[in-house]
């Protein structure tokens, strides 16, 4: 039995660089968060437009003034996707994500109404034009990102050695308080 573990995990191997490069990293993670935050407001500023809740205005301020900022984050996911596609597919993958993340605010962010996310992107404007900063009220809005595959920081573990019975998988993640 050992050694058809043993022979097992060895074929294993050469899978392991291959799954990791296709993770996601934290600073990914939270750059598509940040990402995932901006196209719920643009979607939604430009959905809310003919509404008593017309925010475009103060959207397209929050665009200028953290401008920087919300560079490094593309910047973040590009590279994501760099090292997920390679330098050809890159572009093509990073496109994608963008259009499938959009379409996720195309009916509405769920639990909110047009006069929350103007009042969401208010919040965003009074806020220092940082990465941090906005990591941290799209942490206060919950959003939530959406990744298109598992988070690195995941680890899995079976439980006992050499069970004849299937031991229990546990996940476990680094911010255990989610």
């Amino acid at each position: 039995m050992k050694k058809f573990v043993a022979a097992a995990i060895a074929a294993a191997m050469p899978l392991a660089p291959a799954s990791a490069a296709t993770c996601w990293e934290p600073v990914a993670v939270e750059a598509a968060q940040i990402r995932d935050f901006e196209m719920m407001l643009m979607v939604s500023a430009l959905r809310c437009r003919s509404t008593g809740s017309n925010f475009l205005a103060a959207y397209n301020r929050f665009i200028r003034e953290k401008r920087e900022a919300l560079i490094q984050v593309n910047d973040e996911l590009r590279e994501h996707f760099r090292s997920v596609a390679g330098p050809v597919g890159a572009l093509g993958a990073y496109d994608n994500y963008v259009t499938q993340l959009a379409n996720v605010y195309g009916a509405g962010a769920d639990g909110l109404a047009c006069r929350d996310l103007q009042s969401i992107t208010d919040a965003a404007n009074a806020l220092p034009p940082t990465r941090s900063a906005l990591l941290e009220l799209a942490d206060a809005a919950g959003v939530t990102p959406h990744l298109s595959g598992a988070r690195c920081d995941v680890v899995m573990a079976i439980a006992g050695e050499e069970s004849e019975s299937r031991a229990p998988v546990a996940v476990a993640s680094r911010d255990a308080g989610e």
